[in-house]
């Protein structure tokens, strides 16, 4: 009854001490969280690892998640229901050190009905479509397998680049998967997950994946 105010006053404090170094624009990408509330994107039970937060990624706004302590593949599932947008899946090179307008990233775009759509990058090569059986236009539920991590296209290591945005819809994403009227990161949203402390995650902390 006593340990979740704690924790929720821990978290004000790490806010308003982060907040006296940033800018007014970095502030306000702080305050900009999701309207829905995701799972974190592996199987359950998964240990993960924050690479790169909401804050700290470059571009800002998205979010860097590995797995460890397991065994590979390491399994990516939906962060919640809705409906398969856009896949590609059909490379299979690691192309670290290049522009981000020259790699051929591997992901998937599921869309949500709050209107915010989810991308899951780097994926292993033929995984969502041969290996999760999916295509567009499928709907997905929260947890459901959709591929594996890898570290295809422009990519260090291992991971899931995961991204919760606000699209047009007219216009959505580019032939590279990359959002499309997204300057400064302004559609981007900071995913509020569910069993976080503070709903948001934090570089270099690790969690468990688990359903909502």
């Amino acid at each position: 009854m006593t340990t979740a105010p704690h924790r929720n006053v821990a978290w004000l404090s790490v806010l308003i001490f982060a907040s006296a170094n940033l800018s007014g624009a970095e502030i306000v990408e702080l305050e900009r969280p999701s309207a829905g509330v995701y799972r974190l994107p592996f199987a359950d039970g998964t240990s993960v690892k924050v690479f790169d937060d909401f804050t700290t990624h470059r571009p800002r706004g998205r979010i860097d998640l590995y797995a460890i302590g397991g065994k590979e593949p390491y399994r990516v599932v939906a962060a919640a229901d809705g409906i398969v947008m856009a896949i590609q899946d059909g490379f299979n090179e690691q192309q670290s050190g290049r522009a981000a307008n020259l790699c051929h990233n591997n992901y998937v775009w599921i869309a949500h009905p709050n209107g915010e759509w989810a991308n899951y990058s780097h994926v292993a090569y033929k995984s969502t479509t041969a290996k999760a059986g999916l295509k567009v236009g499928d709907k997905v539920k929260a947890g459901q397998y959709i591929g594996d991590e890898d570290a295809i296209g422009c990519a260090m290591l291992k991971h899931v680049h995961f991204e919760v945005a606000v699209p047009d819809t007219n216009a959505a994403i580019d032939e590279g998967g990359f959002l499309k009227d997204n300057a400064d990161g302004k559609r981007e949203r900071n995913p509020k997950f569910c069993g976080i402390p503070g709903s948001h995650v934090v570089k270099d902390l690790e969690y468990r994946a688990n359903p909502c």
